[in-house]
């Protein structure tokens, strides 16, 4: 065969040869006799072929391809052509015998009839197409034995990657914390209050705490619930939850417990409390300050008094406090005022004195007189006023009264009546600066008073 692309461009030319020794090509509409030389073929060319100046003779090298039908001739004092055999060209051109002719006979010879191309015999087509169909059958049997082992290599890998799963799944590390939903605060007057909420986690549950006691889960829900006891005021306590990998998580529960306190209308308190550690003449104190310090603090988180806190007053410090109060309280407002520093009392009037930080021995002028504080205290609005005083000779400021039973009706009676209240820490005699850990004797009972109160505290 002669390569792509070698020789003559134009159209192939369709030849058909015939066992008489005769020829044709239908492209050019040439024909001639031919005939078998050794190893050439011999043409004698008649017809209406221009391009080759007609009539033309020679012999031509042949290489037949029986197979698909295609002919290379090398043709003298012309380029390689290659030639198309009609369908029915079968077999070798040297087993064909034609009657040999000379080159005048040829070009003399009349144009033979073109004949019909001779069929294949029916049993190389039946062969030939029982070959096609098992060479089909056998090109579906391969594609479906590959589709065969493509699915079982399929199947194969699934199952790796579920067994690779599993395996993650078994040798995973537990770092997620579990889940709790509960309460966030609550309020109350009873001395216990229940606690429940949810606890999960995505692995297993080991133990549920609140306020640091291990309590029952629902396996299924999980579900909690424990009663917790509370003191009064507000109470911080954690619910925790810990899975099996030991991963904690906690939720603070805020619950503010109130006082059992009677539907009564007892108007708005305020407290004036006044500290004096750092006298500028007279001996310094140890525990006025921190006193006067706790003791605002509990009045304010625990029974919502407006504070005046004064720490190291003057004179005319502590009597504009008490003119600014006589203008701005109103007769439904309750004052309490707390006093802790030195007390002074003068023998021979028999009137004690609160010492204010500027107070000297021989100066009465910088005193405040338990006279001026009761004058003070009568022109308030306020219906209810209340002094501690935590000083020494403070019992001046008041005589002793019968305490009757306190129960609802007492109460009821109290806040409708005006009343002034002084509750002191000693009589006619000095009183101790400490004594009480880190407050004075005084003050320490004050606050526990206060602190362990789960009702109405009255001043009697």
């Amino acid at each position: 065969m002669p390569e792509d692309g070698a020789g003559w461009s134009g159209a192939d030319w369709l030849l058909t040869f015939q066992p008489d020794g005769t020829w044709e090509a239908t492209t050019y509409e040439a024909w001639g006799n031919w005939r078998v030389e050794g190893n050439s073929l011999c043409v004698a060319l008649v017809g209406g072929n221009t391009q080759w100046n007609a009539p033309y003779e020679g012999c031509l090298g042949v290489k037949v391809n029986v197979e698909n039908g295609v002919i290379a001739a090398s043709i003298p004092k012309m380029k390689l052509q290659h030639f198309v055999m009609k369908e029915g060209a079968y077999g070798e051109l040297a087993s064909l015998k034609p009657a040999p002719q000379t080159s005048e006979e040829a070009v003399s010879s009349k144009r033979l009839p073109a004949r019909q191309p001779a069929a294949p015999p029916k049993g190389d087509a039946r062969e030939r197409a029982l070959e096609e169909q098992r060479l089909a059958l056998e090109r579906q049997r391969r594609e479906l034995e590959k589709q065969k082992l493509e699915m079982q290599r399929q199947a194969l890998l699934l199952k790796q990657q579920q067994r690779q799963q599993q395996q993650q799944r078994a040798t995973r590390v537990d770092d997620i914390k579990p889940v709790i939903q509960t309460i966030e605060a609550a309020t109350t007057k009873g001395k216990t209050v229940r606690i429940a909420g949810v606890a999960r986690d995505d692995v297993k549950l080991a133990r549920v705490e609140v306020a640091g006691r291990r309590v029952d889960v629902d396996g299924g829900t999980g579900r909690f619930s424990a009663m917790v006891t509370i003191a009064l005021g507000r109470n911080r306590g954690a619910v925790t939850a810990i899975d099996a990998s030991g991963n904690k998580a906690e939720r603070i529960v805020l619950v503010t417990r109130k006082r059992d306190i009677p539907e009564i209308e007892f108007g708005t308190y305020h407290a004036v409390v006044i500290g004096i550690n750092d006298y500028d003449s007279l001996l310094k104190l140890q525990t006025a300050i921190a006193d006067v310090r706790a003791v605002a603090a509990t009045l304010e988180n625990e029974y919502g008094y407006t504070i005046h806190l004064m720490e190291n007053p003057t004179r005319a410090d502590i009597i504009d406090k008490l003119d600014e109060l006589r203008v701005t309280l109103v007769e439904a407002d309750n004052l309490l005022i707390y006093y802790a520093g030195h007390g002074w009392l003068d023998e021979q009037s028999g009137r004690g004195y609160w010492m204010p930080v500027n107070a000297c021995n021989d100066w009465r002028s910088r005193w405040v007189s338990n006279v001026t504080l009761t004058d003070a205290l009568q022109a308030l609005h306020a219906k209810h006023v209340m002094v501690v005083a935590d000083s020494c000779y403070s019992g001046t400021l008041t005589r002793s009264v019968k305490v009757p039973e306190r129960n609802k009706a007492y109460i009821e009676r109290m806040v409708e009546k005006r009343a002034r209240v002084v509750l002191s820490s000693g009589g006619l005699e000095p009183v101790a600066d400490s004594g009480g850990g880190k407050h004075s004797v005084f003050a320490a009972q004050f606050l526990r008073a206060l602190r362990s109160n789960e009702g109405v505290l009255d001043g009697t």
